[in-house]
């Protein structure tokens, strides 16, 4: 239960493991192909504008959109784990909802193409078109709020993709004897993690004014690791629950 590390002292091995977990499902949930081609749409166009400072807020916008809806569906699926209590039922349930949600992601790694389905072709086409109006719009406020709408739109839809991973996380997480800050810090933590590749995007195509493109393999292992990871969470849950009971 604890662990000697030199000029540090004894650690307890319960105190990290929650946020080694909170960083290895963020970073699974963050490379959802799925939550990601809007962004790199959105990246193609504001790279054939010659305002750089207009490209910067467009993006950060669209970031901090897509932060704020996810930490507010974090922190829904949170206080309705709180609320419902730590029952056998519900533990059980969420474990079935990670083992199916782990076959789901196996299954789509196993596809030839990598695509997500989710959004209908025709849907996407009209966000799309949607998009290249707003980032074209002469009023630079309009262009943001819109930019901001969208982004909390799209990503409201898109959660159906990956919704069980905050639903298994949250569920874990209130399994430990944590206060309210503790918790929402978290979830804060969460959301840096998860927002982590979507900013290193941004950034390196920002600054090397290229287009940044990811391929099926890319999509491929991210699904599998995320199903190998689910599957195993799911597991636990159910046989081994005093496994996820962390500090």
């Amino acid at each position: 239960s604890t662990l000697r590390v030199p000029w540090l002292g004894e650690l307890q091995i319960s105190d990290l493991s929650l946020p080694a977990l909170t960083i290895a499902m963020a970073a699974i949930d963050g490379f959802n192909p799925c939550a990601m081609w809007v962004l790199i749409f959105l990246i193609g166009l504001l790279l054939g504008i010659q305002d750089r400072r207009r490209m910067w807020l467009l993006a950060g916008v669209f970031l901090l959109a897509t932060a704020a809806v996810y930490f507010l569906f974090l922190a829904a699926w949170l206080n309705v784990r709180l609320v419902l209590g730590a029952g056998l039922w519900l533990r059980i349930a969420i474990g079935v909802l990670a083992i199916g949600a782990g076959g789901h992601y196996l299954r789509e790694a196993m596809r030839r193409e990598q695509v997500c389905e989710v959004t209908e072709p025709e849907r996407r086409r009209r966000i799309l078109d949607r998009l290249r109006r707003l980032v074209q719009e002469p009023s630079l406020v309009v262009s943001m709020i819109g930019v901001a709408l969208l982004a909390v739109a799209v990503n409201l839809v898109e959660l159906i993709c990956s919704a069980g991973i905050p639903a298994v996380y949250t569920g874990i997480l209130t399994q430990s004897d944590l206060t309210p800050a503790a918790y929402y810090g978290y979830l804060v933590l969460y959301i840096l993690v998860f927002l982590a590749d979507d900013a290193a995007l941004v950034v390196i195509a920002m600054t090397t004014l290229k287009m940044v493109s990811l391929d099926g393999a890319y999509s491929r292992w991210v699904r599998l690791t995320g199903g190998i990871v689910m599957l195993a969470l799911g597991i636990l849950l159910i046989f081994k629950p005093q496994w996820l009971a962390f500090g």
